[in-house]
């Protein structure tokens, strides 16, 4: 089935809102999500509010070897530094050997400055998921979770540090923010057998919600349209599309 999806633009007139942007996504002409504010990607999340919810037993079917790999790049705990003086014979990079090269900022052949080399470090696999992807456990209770232990002691005031977020929460020293770590901290990047309710932080990027679609079987294809702001898609299943 080919599902239309069109994502409109508007503005709060909302009590604390006033004037906020507000993305909203229809499917066929029924509006299934929206979300308000600004700085991050609102066209992905959403999308990725919505998928989350119409595709759960699809995502929860997932398996990591269905998932992308994910790595990122650490640097040295002990870069090497770089003189790029073309004077100094060559533009050289000290490897740290017999010499405090990375405690100095100049170098000891020209006495010219030198810079960190930021290619000296490696690449570190993360696992196999999806950015934005997480799933959860329905019984998990973040109000019992331990500050500190379960989740980072951002707390105001006093410290809070072993207490429960819901009393931290009581004694005035928590906005919250605890709470939504702990959820967060209790998550998983793969569905478990706890771990079946998925959700989709869509402010990862929207294309990243489209690799999700992808590897479910569906694809979105765009439509052009003389809608100044607005967006429209098909979502078309793989085995449609053939």
């Amino acid at each position: 089935m080919t599902r239309i999806l069109e994502l409109k633009w508007s503005i709060s007139k909302g009590r604390d809102t006033y004037g906020y942007n507000i993305c909203s996504l229809y499917v066929d002409g029924r509006k299934v999500s929206s979300c308000n504010g600004g700085g991050y990607d609102m066209k992905g999340t959403a999308l990725g509010n919505w998928v989350a919810r119409a595709f759960a037993d699809k995502l929860v079917a997932l398996k990591p070897e269905d998932m992308p790999a994910q790595s990122h790049w650490q640097r040295a705990e002990n870069p090497r530094r770089i003189c790029r003086n073309t004077d100094c014979i060559i533009t050289q990079i000290h490897d740290n050997e017999g010499t405090e090269w990375t405690q100095e900022l100049t170098c000891p052949k020209c006495g010219k400055p030198t810079e960190i080399d930021y290619n000296d470090g490696q690449t570190v696999n993360d696992g196999l998921y999806f950015y934005g992807l997480t799933f959860h456990d329905p019984n998990y209770d973040p109000s019992k979770a331990i500050v500190g232990q379960d989740c980072t002691d951002r707390t105001l005031g006093s410290k809070a540090e072993g207490k429960t977020v819901e009393q931290a929460e009581a004694d005035g020293e928590s906005l919250g923010l605890e709470r939504y770590q702990a959820f967060y901290h209790a998550s998983s990047k793969v569905p478990t057998e706890r771990h079946i309710i998925p959700l989709i932080d869509g402010a990862c990027g929207f294309s990243e919600v489209e690799k999700i679609l992808k590897v479910i079987g569906y694809k979105l294809e765009y439509v052009p349209t003389r809608s100044r702001g607005n967006s429209i898609y098909k979502l078309i299943e793989e085995s449609e599309a053939i």
